[in-house]
């Protein structure tokens, strides 16, 4: 993987990365490349899949509705209201 690569990745991820994490970066991604490269060499013709051991199951929570603080409570914890609105601080700017 080359610089100009590492480069293009951290742009799409929107990261800004020195001169230090560039090495660092593009030497990870160079050896989970070959990993990769090792995995795609291997003979698997006539191997069987496996399945999982352990029974998978859904571990998700039933979706219940449960009573919640009355609207008038919840608006007198915000510490910035303005009418029926609720400030929050900025966390997006605009980048134009």
């Amino acid at each position: 993987m080359s610089d100009f690569d590492v480069e293009h990745f951290a742009k799409l991820s929107r990261l800004n990365i020195n001169e230090e994490e560039k090495v660092t970066l593009q030497k990870q991604m160079n050896d989970i490349l070959g990993m990769v490269n090792e995995l795609m060499e291997l003979e698997l013709d006539g191997v069987e899949g496996t399945n999982f051991a352990v029974q998978m199951e859904n571990v998700i929570r039933e979706d219940n509705s449960a009573p919640s603080l009355p609207a008038e409570v919840a608006a007198a914890t915000f510490p910035d209201r303005e009418e029926n609105l609720n400030r929050t601080p900025v966390i997006l700017e605009d980048n134009d």
